[in-house]
């Protein structure tokens, strides 16, 4: 009996105690020796990189021509016509530059003069398409495809800017002495036209060669590849070559429907 009523005391003061025994503190971690890299939060996984611009390369420029405003210079041709003429030019040019392309205006003087073909052709009854001296008026755009700083031979020389161009241009011949005794009208009319008419033909059979029939063309296109080379001070040499684009032929019955040029400016920058 006394046993049980034991037992049961026990039990009625266990929980109690249970309830005021202080509450044990949490473990706190040690204290590390280690100091906090303060980069942590910058760091990136590499994939992540990949996927972003992490920077830019600047482009070395030994002449920066894109932001001169202007160019200026004179030029030097030599056209093969494939026929036994011989052609020249010399004029002057003006370049706009932007920021893709390079825009350029061009007028020239174009003297044609015998060869000994030409001259054995004459005493033949057999003509040649060809063109008299002339005037040409040349609107040209040059995109460049490569360009960089190169070194010269001789090393006297300072590095340069050599740009590497493909060019698309319209060509507009002029020929003052065709317009000989013609009207105002019909001079407007002829300016406009792609084919020289019958009566400024007939005047240029005064100014043409013996041995020349002359081809009816006034306008032109023009295609090919251009080197500009520019030094440190703005002076630039751009040789040049080019051939005529058929696409006249359709529209002005032109005999010459291919031929060459060769062509050199040399002028400055500003």
């Amino acid at each position: 009996m006394i046993r049980s009523l034991a037992l049961v005391a026990l039990a009625v003061a266990c929980p109690a105690w249970a309830q005021d025994a202080p509450e044990e503190e949490p473990a706190t971690a040690a204290p590390s020796d280690e100091p906090e890299d303060p980069l942590s939060r910058y760091r990136v996984p590499f994939k992540v990189l990949t996927n972003r611009t992490i920077g830019t390369a600047s482009v070395p420029v030994a002449f920066d021509w894109r932001r001169t405003k202007v160019h200026v210079g004179a030029t030097g041709s030599f056209l093969f016509e494939l026929n036994t003429f011989n052609s020249a030019a010399v004029g002057g040019l003006v370049r706009l530059p932007g920021p893709k392309t390079l825009m350029e205006i061009e007028l020239r003087y174009v003297r044609v003069w015998n060869s000994e073909s030409s001259r054995q052709l004459a005493l033949t009854p057999y003509r040649q398409p060809g063109r008299p001296s002339r005037l040409e008026l040349d609107a040209m755009v040059a995109l460049p495809l490569a360009e960089g700083v190169v070194t010269t031979v001789p090393r006297i020389f300072p590095a340069v800017q050599l740009v590497f161009n493909a060019t698309l241009g319209f060509r507009y011949s002029i020929n003052p002495t065709g317009y000989a005794h013609l009207t105002p009208r019909q001079v407007g009319t002829a300016i406009v036209s792609p084919s020289l008419s019958p009566e400024e033909i007939e005047n240029l059979e005064r100014s043409r060669l013996a041995a020349m029939e002359v081809d009816p063309a006034r306008y032109g296109f023009m295609a090919g590849f251009s080197n500009d080379i520019y030094f440190e001070r703005g002076i630039f040499v751009s040789p040049r070559v080019q051939f005529a684009i058929p696409l006249h032929v359709l529209i002005t019955e032109s005999r010459l429907p291919f031929w060459l040029e060769t062509n050199l400016a040399v002028g400055m920058a500003l």
